[in-house]
């Protein structure tokens, strides 16, 4: 028995290391496309991206939102305390705004790259292919400062929710004496777990839409337009690590939110683990300073 325990438990700790690893990997490669790029090689990206017209990403972003929330208000008279298990539906649909308008600029401004040839240019030299990668979503992604302001609103809601749990932890406190420690216990994961979702939801649709955006059309473009291909695999993407969480959630019969809100944080970190090992593949750098520890 003991034999046993110590099997799972060591199972468990490697498990829990090589997702960990994963998330390490994930969040420094954020950070990075969060930073703008102050290489030559970006100061020309700027140039082409400056010459092409494309809706801009705070103002139609700040109009979606406002319409969404209106949805949402409805939506919430209508399913009442169920409306927190469409959390991450809302969310997704709000980043997808700008998500997809940074896909149709990675997509035709990475085209552009490997029809001048810049790209078997820079493959033969240190920086390689998966620096000119980068370098486009970072021109693409910190162009108006998006990024900047579209995490700041991140934040603010973030914060909203974490005063809604204090709020919500001080009437706990007060009912104390009519309901379970347990009960109590479960809605403060949940009200937890959403704050938490609300806060990476963010990060991970930009970081999967970049690399999406990189590795998609490469894999499924032929003759059809590159960027629906990348949108619609974002699309996907999206739908699928909802669906999957609560499938999982559903046939473990543990209606837990909390748990559904974990595996759906998850799911996503392993797709975006996934496609970024494809795209190091792809490139011949499987030494890339982000996955060196993986």
């Amino acid at each position: 028995m003991t034999r046993i325990a110590n099997r799972f438990s060591f199972s468990f700790s490697s498990s829990w290391r090589w997702f960990s690893q994963h998330i390490r990997a994930r969040s420094a490669l954020w950070r990075d496309l969060s930073r703008d790029a102050s290489h030559p090689v970006a100061s020309r990206l700027r140039r082409q991206l400056s010459r092409a017209r494309y809706l801009p990403v705070l103002r139609v972003t700040a109009v979606f939102g406002a319409v969404l929330l209106i949805l949402m208000a409805y939506a919430y008279a209508y399913i009442d305390h169920d409306f927190v298990w469409t959390l991450p539906i809302w969310l997704m649909l709000f980043s997808a705004v700008y998500c997809v308008i940074w896909i149709a600029r990675i997509v035709p401004l990475m085209a552009k790259q490997s029809i001048f040839g810049v790209l078997d240019e820079i493959s033969v030299i240190p920086p390689g292919r998966v620096f000119i990668y980068l370098t486009i979503c970072k021109v693409v992604l910190n162009s108006d400062d998006a990024v900047l302001w579209l995490g700041w609103f991140r934040r603010v809601l973030a914060g909203l929710a974490l005063i809604v749990l204090l709020m919500t932890l001080c009437i706990a406190f007060a009912m104390l004496s009519e309901s379970s420690v347990l009960d109590l216990a479960a809605i403060l994961l949940d009200l937890f777990s959403a704050a938490a979702v609300i806060w990476i939801e963010h990060s991970q649709s930009a970081v999967l839409a970049s690399l999406i955006a990189i590795e998609a059309p490469a894999r499924f473009g032929g003759k059809i337009d590159q960027t629906i291909v990348a949108i619609v695999a974002f699309a996907l993407a999206q739908i699928l690590c909802y669906a999957a969480a609560l499938s999982v959630v559903i046939a473990l019969n543990r209606i837990s939110l909390a748990l559904m809100l974990l595996l759906f944080i998850m799911f996503r970190e392993l797709l975006a683990s996934a496609l970024w090992r494809l795209i190091l593949h792809r490139a011949n750098e499987e030494d890339f300073q982000y996955t060196r520890n993986l």
